[in-house]
């Protein structure tokens, strides 16, 4: 069994991720305060967290096409580094814009670049170095790893802030990457070998149209939920302290999700987890749209991070898979980051011209919850 020559792997991307998610979660809540702090105008301080996150994407898409490219040469372990080094140069733009708030598109930027880098080297790797018909469990040891790491990182963040202020989670954020880069030193190289263009991908985003919808909407719900609501949450709370807390219960709740669902995709596999996990996510998201109470999105919340493993878990291997049946790595996970990044676009689009028309945040979850539904499109193929 090669999981542990992915051990490396999945141990960086753990701490790396441990690192982004004090970033990711409250990057939203120091750009809409300090956005807020400058306009004195709620809406336009929406629309400014819309804005990095829509510069954020298209920067990934350069990227992702970049790193495609530069993985025959350079290989897909490089692509990793790559991405932990773009990804210690954003914080240290955000640093900057503590002070000097224009660095924030600088840190949009190398933020971007960061994303595409790195998982398109993190899903060559897996696909490459683990064996087939093992994906599920591989990805599910790599799962418990980060959740174990994620599920501190919101609490963490809280404490840091309301005692320290956001530079001290910026630092800590960057010990963390830093403790990464190093974990990943001992895993193997490997290479990709066939060159993809991007006008072959978008003929066969044309020939795979059901295919192409369902990473899209992933893409788009990324943005919905990581974004939207978590801003929507913040709304709420207002207090960082409490807002942590929230978030870090909620992924303490799931740690051996990842686990289970990745060996019953194994055994049994994708199709019904798919319909089930789309399904019940599609009307979580009803679900909050109907209330602001805390506690309703708190349960919402820990059934949403169980239900997400069960769609996207399935759908990586199934990308995985593709890459070996096809003989190409580069193609297939070209495919998937790309279809995943323009549903981010889009929905970043959305979401700001929801807000310049005087639409509450909320009614966003509407649309998440028609989105998310887009994986049963290819149930019949899976």
């Amino acid at each position: 069994m090669k999981t542990n020559g992915l051990l490396p792997l999945f141990l960086s991307q753990a701490l790396r991720s441990a690192g982004v998610s004090l970033l990711s979660f409250f990057s939203v809540v120091f750009i809409f305060k300090r956005s807020l702090a400058l306009t004195a105008d709620l809406q336009l301080a929406i629309i400014f967290v819309f804005g990095f996150d829509l510069v954020l994407y298209i920067f990934k898409f350069i990227a992702n096409c970049w790193a495609e490219n530069l993985s025959q040469s350079f290989g897909l372990k490089r692509q990793v580094y790559f991405g932990q080094i773009l990804t210690a140069l954003t914080l240290l733009a955000f640093l900057l814009s503590d002070r000097y708030f224009g660095f924030i598109w600088v840190a949009a930027i190398f933020w971007g670049l960061a994303i595409g880098f790195f998982w398109f080297g993190r899903h060559g790797l897996v696909a490459k170095i683990s064996c087939s018909g093992r994906y599920g469990r591989a990805l599910g040891w790599g799962d418990i790893l980060e959740t174990i790491l994620l599920s501190a990182a919101p609490f963490l963040g809280g404490v840091l802030i309301s005692h320290f202020g956001y530079p001290a989670l910026f630092l800590a954020s960057l010990a963390f990457v830093i403790l990464g880069f190093g974990a990943l030193t001992p895993a193997e190289e490997k290479k990709t070998h066939q060159d993809v263009t991007l006008r072959e991908i978008f003929k066969l985003f044309l020939n795979h149209k059901k295919m192409f919808l369902t990473y899209l909407s992933q893409g788009a719900i990324e943005v919905f939920y990581g974004t939207a609501f978590i801003l929507y949450v913040f709304l709420i709370i207002r207090q960082e302290l409490v807002f942590g807390s929230f978030f870090s219960l909620s992924m303490l709740s799931v740690v051996l999700v990842g686990f289970l669902v990745g060996a019953w995709t194994d055994k049994k596999g994708k199709a019904g987890l798919i319909a089930f996990g789309t399904f019940f996510s599609a009307c979580l998201w009803v679900g909050r749209l109907m209330t602001r109470v805390i506690g309703a999105l708190l349960f919402f919340d820990i059934l949403e991070r169980f239900l997400e493993k069960t769609v996207i878990m399935p759908l990586e291997v199934l990308s995985y898979e593709k890459a070996i049946d096809g003989q190409s790595t580069g193609r297939a996970i070209l495919f998937r980051e790309i279809a995943i990044t323009s549903g981010s676009i889009l929905s970043c689009f959305f979401l700001i011209a929801l807000i310049l028309l005087g639409g509450e945040l909320r009614w966003s979850f509407l649309v998440a919850a028609i989105i998310s539904l887009l994986p049963l499109l290819i149930i019949k193929k899976v």
